[in-house]
């Protein structure tokens, strides 16, 4: 497998630049992969590498701003790349993803998003357990509720990222990745959302620059449509509760039931957050939710690379593919003008799809 390295814009340690700070460990990254590589390349941009032959697989990881994804996602194409790893969300709309996905079919280039949580333990566990509390009492499914936060300070530092790199949205940009799992592992799609109630005493909004806005935390609940339909989870459920919260702290967890009922899944486990606060201390300026996903994100390419060198095509099984996450996208598209509706109108906090028009009259 040949192994090419480009930039993004926002990575310019390759350009001008390449003496920001944390260029010294780049620049010792690069000598300790030539020492090891030697043919491999750093280029600045997508534009330097050289036209690929179709002869060996060679995987594109594309992990820019989500604005300039499909820029990057139509140059790889271009350049002749067989596989492409693209990073959640892909694109600010199902619609612009939705044209990505068709054009990566039509030159036969399977894509994986990087929604790592399908392959995420906790995620397993829950899953597992779900599974045995069903089996046990198959006419009161626990309520499945998927929470995810983040450890924004409140003001000027949550303000600044939901004004620069997290601009999409709660949804697009946060939330995308529990919408994944909905969307892949329960089978939720817009068409089945038969109610949303937002759950005010847990949600906020942050205003930003320009008349803009975003939730610095919101919670709602779907009431969904029955479907026969089995899914990954099982039997598709009948209600699904979110919660997002960019101050909550560094976790995310699935819940089953309620109150002295609910069973939680956690991510970080105990040994992993231990983990996470070694290096957040040896590092202050890192993410901590990149501490957090690191690991999964790391099995997730593992298993795309192991699945690329075995000859196979496609996917692996159990990821999400850009089919899944367009379906992700449709949910985003579709929640984030509901739940602002919500908002604006109060009490009693609910949102119903609108009723199809009646066809025309012949």
């Amino acid at each position: 497998m040949r192994l090419t390295l480009a930039s993004t814009p926002c990575f310019r340690y390759l350009g001008a630049g390449n003496a920001a700070p944390g260029a010294d460990a780049f620049e010792a990254f690069r000598a300790d992969v030539a020492s090891t590589y030697p043919k491999c390349q750093f280029v600045g941009t997508v534009a330097e590498l050289p036209q690929l032959p179709p002869a060996a697989p060679v995987l594109a990881l594309i992990a820019g701003r989500t604005a300039d994804a499909p820029r990057f996602f139509e140059e790889c194409l271009a350049k002749g790349v067989s596989q492409i790893y693209l990073e959640k969300p892909g694109a600010d709309s199902a619609d612009k993803l939705e044209a990505l996905r068709k054009k990566a079919a039509d030159v036969g280039v399977p894509v994986l998003v990087g929604y790592n949580k399908n392959v995420a333990e906790y995620t397993r566990e829950a899953l597992t357990a779900l599974a045995r509390r069903r089996a046990s009492d198959d006419t009161h499914a626990p309520l499945v509720t998927l929470e995810h936060c983040n450890a924004f300070s409140p003001g000027r530092e949550l303000v600044d990222f939901l004004s620069g790199p997290g601009a999409e949205g709660m949804l697009h940009n946060m939330g995308c990745h529990e919408l994944a799992l909905a969307a892949t592992l329960f089978g939720v799609t817009p068409a089945r959302v038969a109610s949303l109630t937002l759950h005010s005493e847990a949600s906020e909004i942050v205003p930003l620059a320009d008349g803009k806005a975003d939730w610095s935390r919101v919670s709602f609940t779907l009431a969904l449509s029955p479907t026969d339909a089995e899914t990954p989870a099982g039997a598709a459920p009948t209600a699904l509760k979110f919660a997002f919260d960019r101050c909550g702290g560094n976790f995310s967890c699935v819940h089953l039931g309620e109150a002295a009922a609910s069973e939680s899944f956690r991510l970080p486990s105990a040994e992993h957050q231990a983990w996470v606060d070694a290096e957040a201390e040896k590092d202050p300026l890192i993410r901590p939710y990149f501490l957090q996903q690191a690991p999964d994100y790391r099995t997730l390419k593992a298993v795309f690379v192991q699945h690329i060198r075995a000859g196979k095509t496609g996917t692996p099984p159990a990821v999400v593919d850009i089919d899944g996450a367009v379906a992700a996208l449709r949910l985003a598209d579709m929640l984030r003008p509901a739940l602002l509706q919500c908002w604006e109108k109060g009490a009693p906090w609910t949102w119903h799809p609108p009723s199809p028009s009646p066809p025309a009259a012949a």
